[in-house]
Order: structure tokens, then C-alpha cells, then sequence
């Protein structure tokens, strides 16, 4: 596969995955081309990997890391703010969501948006399979424990 072909298939996920991550614009813009470039840089490791995007996603989020850590950032704030002005649901949403920690969002967005394998995630967050289940499992318990409360 061709770094031409690669780009095209998953420039849109990464850049989702890092907008998910991301408020700021620019930041995601840089880590994005970060990611490919790095990306291109190993490509000679492609045929190696399970999962491209996996692999890929992994890279986006390392560079992300590295990024946040050069700029002495502490908190990622989650960022869904496509929208200038978000109507109720998103902010109920992202209320929802304020209620897990980042890994388990990471979790949720990788399981339910980007429709990633648990082995996939595992691979991404550097964590074993089995925590990725258990914490998608807790992940899902707390919001439905928050949806019921809010229906009362």
C-alpha cells in the first residue's frame, strides 16, 4: 500500500480521533501532520502491523502525548465542539461523558465511532485486551447509571 493510499483511507479517522481529543484547531492540525509523517517515515513497517489503522491511530496518539507534554498541557479538555453554538443534546453529551475518565472515553469513541476491536484499542492505548473490555464495560455501566438518573 502507498503512502498516497494510506493517507486518503485514514487521514479523516485520524483527524476525528485527534478533534475527539482536541479543542484547539491548530494543535490538531500539527499532530495530524506529525502523524503522517511519521507514518511515512516507518512506512517500510506497514506490512508488519495487524491493524493499519490501529497502528496509525497509536502513532497519532503518541504524537499527541509528546505534543501535550512539550506545551506542559495537564488536562485534554474532550472536545466535541464542532458546533459554534451546541444545541441540548450535545451538551448533554458531553455532561455524560464529563463522567468517565479519558481512557474510558478514548475507549468509547474508539469502540462506538471508529468501530475498533478491543485488540485494536489494546494495541492503540498500550493496555492489555482485557482492560480495554473491563473498562468499556465500567464505561457503559456509568452512563447508564447517569441516564437513569437524569430520567428520574
Amino acid at each position: 500500500m502507498s503512502f498516497e493510499e494510506i493517507y486518503t483511507r485514514y487521514v479523516d479517522t485520524v483527524y476525528r480521533f485527534l478533534k475527539f481529543k482536541l479543542e484547539d484547531e491548530h494543535l490538531v492540525e500539527d499532530v495530524l501532520q506529525e502523524t503522517f509523517l511519521a507514518v511515512y517515515q516507518n512506512l517500510h513497517k506497514i506490512a508488519e502491523v495487524n491493524s493499519p489503522k490501529a497502528w496509525i491511530l497509536a502513532i497519532a496518539r503518541n504524537k499527541l502525548v509528546d505534543h501535550l507534554r512539550k506545551k506542559r498541557l495537564v488536562e485534554v479538555e474532550l472536545a466535541e465542539g464542532l458546533e459554534a453554538d451546541p444545541g441540548p443534546d450535545h451538551l448533554f453529551i458531553r455532561q455524560l461523558l464529563s463522567h468517565l475518565d479519558d481512557t474510558a472515553r478514548t475507549i468509547l469513541y474508539g469502540l462506538y465511532v471508529e468501530e475498533l476491536t478491543c485488540s485494536e484499542l489494546a494495541e492503540i492505548l498500550g493496555i492489555p485486551v482485557g482492560t480495554v473490555k473491563s473498562k468499556a464495560h465500567a464505561a457503559r455501566s456509568v452512563l447508564q447509571h447517569k441516564l437513569k438518573e437524569e430520567s428520574v
